[in-house]
């Protein structure tokens, strides 16, 4: 990648190749990483599982198991579904690199810029999140033994996993091993987690600089100081020139989202099932956990749980909306334009952005779901609702 905009995308390409996603690599070592990966993470699935399978009618225990399961297995398809678009995902960066090579204004490269740089800060906020959630979870299996130090009793108190996990060995003798394999996997899972979702969230930003970028050319081109001193027939010309430019980005950015969302749009509809189903079974262990007052390191671990999937939902859903604002936001820039003081032949060039603009640009999952404030609260309504009835059964 050879363009201005670069550097906003280096925290992207680390976090992804430190998990053998990012599509311009081509190495053997790379393949190898997408299987270490994948092995990982699957082996905990299995032990996970295995204990799952293990215990017959204990309820709390198989909805204890479940919450770090689930994680998993969104994990493995975020990582599947990037490396069967690999391809797909490189066009989109050249697209992003051509983009940028194509915008020579000082206007519209500050325009792109500042939208890439937003991108750019909440990747850096999601790695910091998930920089402290592993450094919670590498922590709290260790609390007793530091407790042990500074705070003894007349017993060792018990080593504790943070789930149950069936691994057919000693787990007190291996204790140390175990953590060691629990923590890489979730340094994996949150790493392909934030590496993923930030370049979506950034791909996302760019094609709202892209509408930005379309407005601010249709403002230019009717702009009273680059008309005047100019014959009629030449600001015509201008008028026409900057309207086609206008319609030429605004063609371009809806290209970009419509074959990323055609990317992803599969995996996100069984991401959003499993979302909510891991939402809706976390609440239901918290309240559960809170009202027995069970171990504070179960509450603590299963309010980061929830936290994460809140913000997981309320992100995805609010990049939506920024999207269904942006490129909703063409129309009444163009309406708003001097149009009626340009020719005739400018005049009818803008019905051409303008229908399109009329329909935004939105994110649909399952030909129902529409990612936006609406559809969060309708989300969130319908998870309480679920858990409200799961909740009275139960008692």
């Amino acid at each position: 990648m050879n363009f201005l905009g670069n550097k906003y995308y280096k925290l992207n390409r680390h976090l992804l190749l430190l998990v053998g996603l990012w599509p311009y690599v081509h190495s053997l070592f790379r393949y190898c990483q997408i299987i270490f990966c994948n092995i990982i993470v699957a082996f905990l699935m299995v032990f996970q599982i295995a204990k799952l399978l293990t215990l017959k009618q204990d309820v709390n225990l198989m909805l204890k198991l479940l919450p770090p399961i689930l994680p998993c297995l969104i994990c493995i398809i975020k990582h599947q579904t990037f490396c069967i678009v690999a391809k797909k995902m490189r066009y989109l960066m050249d697209h992003v690199e051509q983009d940028w090579n194509m915008l020579k204004n000082k206007k519209e490269l500050e325009i792109i810029e500042r939208y890439t740089y937003i991108g750019s800060m909440c990747t850096l906020a999601l790695t910091i999140v998930g920089l402290v959630a592993i450094l919670i979870i590498m922590f709290l299996p260790f609390v007793p033994i530091v407790l042990d130090i500074f705070m003894p009793l007349n017993y060792s108190r018990p080593r504790q996993l943070l789930f149950p996990v069936e691994y057919f060995i000693d787990q007190q003798k291996y204790f140390y091993v175990i953590c060691l394999h629990f923590n890489i996997t979730a340094s994996l899972v949150l790493i392909t987690l934030v590496g993923t979702e930030s370049l979506y969230i950034t791909y996302i930003l760019h094609v709202c600089g892209m509408f930005q970028i379309a407005s601010y050319r249709l403002h230019q081109a009717f702009d009273n100081k680059l008309l005047q001193n100019c014959t009629l027939e030449k600001q015509s010309v201008i008028v026409c020139k900057g309207i086609i430019e206008a319609i030429h980005i605004h063609k371009r950015a809806l290209e970009f989202s419509e074959f990323l969302w055609s990317t992803l749009s599969v995996s996100y509809s069984i991401l959003l099932i499993i979302g909510i189903t891991s939402f809706l079974i976390n609440l239901f262990c918290l309240l559960q956990t809170v009202l027995f007052i069970k171990e504070i390191k179960d509450i603590i671990l299963l309010i980061g749980f929830n936290f994460g999937h809140f913000v997981y939902l309320f992100l995805g859903n609010y990049v939506g909306q920024i999207l269904i604002d942006h490129s909703s936001s063409i129309f009444e820039n163009t309406y708003i334009t001097r149009w009626y003081d340009a020719s005739l032949q400018a005049q009818k060039l803008l019905p051409i952005i303008m229908q399109r603009s009329m329909k935004s640009c939105k994110m649909v999952i399952n030909g129902m779901y529409v990612s936006s404030f609406e559809g969060f609260a309708t989300l969130m309504s319908t998870t309480l609702s679920y858990f409200t009835v799961i909740w009275s059964v139960q008692n």
